[in-house]
């Protein structure tokens, strides 16, 4: 099973990005084959049309997303919608190219405002390639972070921990390293 954990902010200084790597770290210690997608830092093209031939780094991406099993994505909330670069990359993909996928949601915001919103624009966005969404999410909020970035709510980083295991858990394949 590949667990693939996509970033979804492309702002340097990143509360999501923050807890991408954080559910990346938890999902590589506990399944054979997980990925980060970091969309701050890969550079997926602006989608142009499915005819239009796009860069290594661009179809890199798109294979990442297309092999997974399990996605956690992890998206920060900008004037009470997802971001862009999320819906960016899944524009890029076939409609019948992810059927059966299960994903899983965390959600950044500056207070405790836009969650459900949030949630439904990513629910929708995976009900259309029939991608199984877990109905349980993780809201975060930046007073859970300090001044430097650092997740320091320790119930919110359980929360990430949980998030990932059910996730994984919906697709019916629970294999960590040391079992393949």
């Amino acid at each position: 099973m590949k667990v693939l954990v996509i970033c979804g902010s492309r702002r340097e200084r990143s509360y999501s990005r923050v807890l991408a790597r954080l559910a990346w770290d938890y999902a590589r210690q506990k399944y054979a084959d997980a990925e980060l997608l970091d969309l701050g830092t890969a550079p997926v093209e602006n989608f142009r049309g499915f005819e239009v031939e796009y860069q290594d780094e661009t179809r890199a991406a798109l294979d990442q997303v297309v092999q997974a099993d399990v996605f956690v994505i992890c998206s920060p909330i900008y004037n009470g919608s997802l971001s862009s670069g999320i819906k960016n990359l899944f524009e890029h993909i076939n409609h019948k190219a992810l059927e059966g996928r299960v994903a899983g949601f965390a959600r950044v915001s500056e207070g405790r405002i836009s969650y459900l919103q949030v949630h439904g624009q990513l629910q929708a966005l995976m009900n259309y390639f029939r991608v199984i969404s877990n109905p349980r999410a993780a809201y975060i909020n930046q007073a859970d972070f300090d001044e430097s970035l650092n997740l320091v709510n320790q119930t919110m980083i359980k929360r990430m921990q949980r998030l990932v295991d059910e996730t994984a858990g919906m697709k019916g394949e629970t294999r960590t390293p040391s079992s393949t």
